[in-house]
C-alpha cells in the first residue's frame, strides 16, 4: 500500500540526498502517491538556479528547462547572472501538503547538495491549461 509522504513527518534535514531526490520524484510524478495524498489540484513548481548548478536537478524525471537572466543590484552597479528556470507540473492536495513538502525537501536538498545562498523555488496554482 502506498502512503502520503507528507503525513509521515520525517524531517528532510535528517534524510540523505538520495532519499530527498526519491521522495521529490514520488511526490511530483508517482500516480499512486498522488492518490494516497488526495492530490488533484494542478500546480506548477518553478525553481530558479544559477546555470552552473542546474545539473543538481537532473534527477527530476520530468521538467522543462528555460534559460533566463537574473539582474541583481550590487553596490554601485548590477550583476547579470545566467540562470535556469526548471518548471514541473504536479498535483497537490486541497490542504497543499504536497507543495509544502516539496518546498521543505528542496530547502534541505539545497543545504545538503546545491549550496545556493538563496534557492528560489515556488509553487503556483494552474487555473487553466491545455494538458
Amino acid at each position: 500500500m502506498t502512503f502520503c509522504p507528507c503525513k509521515i513527518g520525517i524531517e528532510p534535514e535528517k534524510m540523505s540526498a538520495q532519499s530527498i531526490q526519491d521522495e521529490l520524484n514520488a511526490l511530483l510524478f508517482d500516480e499512486a502517491v498522488r492518490k494516497a495524498c488526495g492530490a488533484k489540484d494542478r500546480e506548477l513548481l518553478s525553481i530558479i538556479i544559477a546555470q552552473p548548478k542546474a545539473y543538481h536537478f537532473d534527477f527530476l524525471t520530468g521538467k522543462t528547462e528555460w534559460k533566463v537572466r537574473g539582474k541583481w543590484r550590487k553596490n554601485a552597479g548590477f550583476d547579470i547572472e545566467q540562470n535556469v528556470q526548471l518548471d514541473v507540473e504536479f498535483k497537490d492536495a486541497a490542504d497543499e501538503c504536497v507543495g509544502l513538502r516539496v518546498i521543505e525537501l528542496l530547502k534541505a536538498y539545497n543545504t545538503k547538495v546545491v549550496s545556493e545562498a538563496l534557492l528560489y523555488a515556488r509553487t503556483i496554482p494552474i487555473e487553466e491549461g491545455t494538458l
